[in-house]
């Protein structure tokens, strides 16, 4: 059976405000934990109007605290925004508190929806170019070495100093993404969105080939990440994925929006640039329909990429549908169907 994770971004309506996406999260990653779920990472994304998780070093502990046995990570750390040791320091203090349980997944943007927004966050004018020499900062002061003596970290450490880094993954949607994981011998997400199918493929295949192990417990992991949409049958599905395909075309054009409920999402006209947009994006890598159809795909997404583990992301405007489309989800790959309800 393969490994099946879930990122959230935490979809936001005019139903759901972001205070209250936030408790729907927690309920998710719980459901998530008894369908039995791998990993429930956490986006981090400021000033999008349909993403509610701004914070997730907070939730991970919150959401690791109520639940039993779910790895619960970041999905990721947008790092350009924070500093190394900083970083270091929190997921030390969640691995501590949760031993085993924790996940750094590392992200090279500042997952932001707009300029103004990216520059109050970019802790460096430079934080984007300098994200390698951040990274190599941020496994140093973990305690994994390869700092330069002369480097300003050089002889930091991150408290809690006794408690090692969490498992650490570099989240990427390239393939130069997936050789810098492989040469600093972190585990790699791929993020297959809008590319050729193929495209993952070719990322993970680099990735093995490259991986250099630092220490003895090295080990490549690969997680290919896809968009995800379970439902009763294939009309339906579609009508699930609606609501966040629309809200991609308005932020594509400049009409950032809330997630609407798929009724008004099948049934709004599209604009002109809407439908230009529309046309340009691939989404060949989405993965749509219903049960015994999902199944299908992801057995073809993993015998494509040799993934590790395949990782959902399904924003859905309706909480419950979004529960029922995760229980579907599993049941996908679990060879006893979990019910829905």
């Amino acid at each position: 059976m393969t490994a099946l994770s879930l990122v959230d971004q935490g979809p936001v309506s005019a139903e759901t405000p972001p205070s209250q996406t936030l408790l729907h999260t927690v309920a998710l990653a719980q459901l998530a934990d008894e369908v039995g779920l791998t990993r429930y990472w956490l986006a981090e994304h400021h000033g999008v109007r349909n993403m509610g998780v701004a914070a997730p070093e907070i939730l991970i502990g919150h959401i690791a605290s109520r639940t039993t046995r779910l790895r619960v990570g970041a999905g990721g750390i947008m790092l350009p925004n924070h500093a190394p040791l900083h970083v270091a320091e929190q997921f030390r203090t969640l691995e501590a508190l949760h031993p085993g349980r924790i996940d750094l997944g590392i992200g090279r943007s500042t997952g932001t929806g707009d300029e103004a927004t990216r520059n109050a966050l970019l802790r460096t004018p430079d934080g984007l170019e300098r994200f390698g020499h951040h990274l190599t900062q941020l496994l140093g002061v973990g305690g994994r070495g390869g700092l330069d003596p002369a480097d300003p970290y050089a002889g930091l450490v991150a408290s809690p100093w006794d408690v090692p880094l969490p498992a650490v993954f570099l989240l990427g949607s390239s393939t130069g993404s997936a050789e810098a994981a492989a040469r600093a011998g972190l585990g790699y997400a791929y993020f297959s969105v809008y590319q050729a199918p193929e495209a993952a493929a070719t990322a993970l295949r680099r990735y093995r080939e490259l991986f250099t192990p630092h220490r003895p417990e090295d080990r490549p992991h690969a997680i290919v990440a896809a968009r995800i949409w379970v439902g009763e049958d294939a009309e339906h599905a579609h009508a699930l994925a609606s609501s966040e395909r629309l809200a991609v075309l308005d932020f594509l054009t400049g009409t950032p929006a809330p997630l609407e409920p798929m009724e008004r999402a099948l049934a709004r006209p599209l604009t002109e640039a809407q439908l230009a947009v529309r046309d340009r994006l691939d989404t060949r890598s989405d993965v749509v329909g219903d049960v015994d159809h999902v199944a299908a795909r992801l057995a073809d997404l993993v015998a494509a990429t040799g993934a590790d583990e395949v990782m959902a992301v399904s924003n859905i405007h309706d909480p419950l549908e979004r529960r029922n489309s995760l229980r579907r989800l599993a049941a996908a790959v679990e060879p006893h169907p979990v019910p829905v309800g």
